[in-house]
């Protein structure tokens, strides 16, 4: 056995190598690249930020709009600052924890509010209206697929292929529009708690989620865009005329993190792109796992979601739990102090994250559940404990406490009791690690890392002028030819037309029938 998994490890090495190989002999040549990835998230920057210095240190021009710009000169590299945007969303910050009581559609309406709102702030920015306007050509455009439909008339002004990066699955409104097949039998809508192995109901109202978001997206958000595009694109087009033009989807999945689902060949699961191996840690931050013997609990609610806007009850109730706990608890807290601090409590203004999650000592993370989040647990075998507020946080959830390395306690519903008790359950059961370990061999067992698969396959749209072979047919198809529902329509059709006919010939027949028993009547 043992002989067996060394002898596929060497072929796995010799696999990576012959394709960095490949790589190496691919980029000799260097292309002009506009990256516009203005989404004023953290997450969103790190992901965006890798792929950008990744293709800068592989020799190619990059022009990069960006709301975090480093303002420090990088050969290759130039910038095109939007960091106006970020004040559009520092407002969107503060109420994210009442999201968590938005219904399904009513997620559906803010998300979409929000993406129209910064997509409108990129486009009309002074820095990117002056690069619309300059002579520049490039080889490729990369877009983030994220409730900014409006920012890909920026491809169709130069002309060039397009290559989509999301940040996450797509929500369903996004796969309709590039004619992706998601089925709502098992894909489950992005805004529930629902996972790939869905009862009856939850298949019904999956279904009900997929439709109403789509249309309300189709009739009230596209014309919006729509409008984005002809009011600040100088060649005016029309964004329904390209809208699913895009040669490439780099999506940021993989089936450890998520049920399995059909792919097209221009879509490339790039899942754990962001992680890398460990950092050393500042010494006083290592000191402290180090010297917690009884291991430590990391908790952080993500780059978006403060720990400190928590209401007073929930603060009271987490504070609680904690301070039973013989183990350290690692807490990012954004504020100065902390009311209450328990001894065995240590606060961050920010953590690296990863990096702390690498080590050994680190025994479960309490989590918002955001996808990098979830990732790097899977990726250091670390079990989880969610407290999922909103977008596709629920979802991740759901999706780990299928998978057996996680619980959840509803954010609604978040007591000191329920913590305890998740908490002990996570610490004393063994099957929550044994479960992480398993999906964190799953997504570290990969021929070709994510970074090298994503460079590779942008390299690739290039050389081959957009790669149109990469398309299935059923992208150039209305929704309807792609279910097949002319050809049902014609069937139903051709089925009630003939029941209609067989009908009236039977009416006939009968009337017929009748009439002659009539006549026999008054002959006799």
């Amino acid at each position: 056995m043992s002989c067996r998994y060394c002898k596929r490890n060497k072929t796995m090495n010799g696999l990576q190598i012959l394709f960095l190989l490949y790589t190496l002999m691919c980029t000799c040549k260097s292309y002009k690249i506009l990256a516009v990835l203005p989404m004023p998230m953290h997450s969103h920057y790190t992901l965006s930020s890798i792929l950008v210095d990744e293709l800068v240190s592989r020799g190619h021009e990059v022009t990069f709009v960006t709301p975090f710009p480093r303002h420090k000169d990088v050969e290759n590299l130039k910038e095109v600052s939007v960091e106006a945007v970020i004040s559009a969303l520092d407002g969107v910050k503060k109420q994210l924890y009442n999201l968590n009581d938005l219904s399904v559609f009513g997620s559906v309406q803010f998300l979409t509010k929000m993406g129209y709102i910064m997509t409108e702030d990129v486009l009309k920015n002074s820095n990117v209206q002056q690069l619309l306007q300059s002579k520049e050509k490039y080889d490729v455009v990369i877009i983030p697929q994220f409730l900014n439909e409006g920012l890909l008339g920026i491809g169709c002004h130069y002309k060039t292929p397009v290559v989509l990066i999301a940040p996450m699955p797509l929500f369903a409104w996004g796969s309709f529009v590039l004619g992706l097949p998601s089925p709502s039998s098992y894909v489950p809508n992005l805004l529930t708690p629902y996972t790939g192995h869905m009862d009856f109901w939850q298949r019904f109202y999956n279904t009900f989620y997929d439709i109403c978001s789509i249309l309300y997206h189709q009739y009230i958000i596209l014309p919006k865009h729509r409008e984005l595009v002809r009011r600040y694109i100088p060649t005016k087009p029309d964004l329904y005329s390209f809208l699913n033009n895009a040669s490439l989807l780099l999506v940021n999945s993989h089936v450890s993190s998520y049920d399995a689902t059909l792919q097209v060949p221009n879509v490339v699961e790039i899942g754990g792109l962001h992680i890398k191996e460990p950092k050393k840690l500042p010494h006083d931050l290592q000191e402290f796992l180090d010297n917690s013997k009884n291991g430590v609990i990391l908790f952080s609610m993500g780059s978006n979601l403060k720990s400190s806007s928590l209401d007073g009850k929930k603060r009271n109730a987490i504070l609680g739990a904690f301070s039973k706990l013989k183990e350290k608890v690692l807490w990012k807290w954004e504020n100065d102090s902390l009311p209450g601090q328990p001894k065995n409590v240590r606060l961050m203004k920010w953590v690296p994250q990863c990096d702390v999650l690498a080590h050994p000592n680190v025994k479960i993370f309490i989590t918002h559940g955001g996808l990098f989040s979830t990732m790097e647990s899977i990726y250091h075998g670390v079990p989880a404990i969610g407290i999922p507020v909103f977008s596709d946080q629920k979802l991740n959830m759901a999706t780990a406490v299928s998978n057996g390395y996680a619980l959840v306690v509803p954010f609604d519903k978040l007591t000191e009791s329920k913590l305890s008790n998740a908490i002990n359950e996570v610490l004393n059961n063994p099957k929550y690690k044994n479960n992480a370990m398993k999906r964190s061999k799953i997504i570290k067992d990969r021929p070709v890392k994510p970074l090298d698969h994503a460079i590779y396959s942008i390299e690739y749209v290039i050389r081959h002028q957009g790669a149109s072979h990469l398309r299935y047919s059923g992208m150039d198809l209305n929704w309807y030819q792609r279910n097949v529902l002319d050809v049902v329509g014609l069937v139903l059709i051709t089925l009630v037309a003939t029941l209609c006919l067989i009908c009236i010939a039977l009416k006939k027949i009968c009337n017929l029938w009748l009439t002659e028993e009539r006549i026999i009547k008054k002959m006799n």
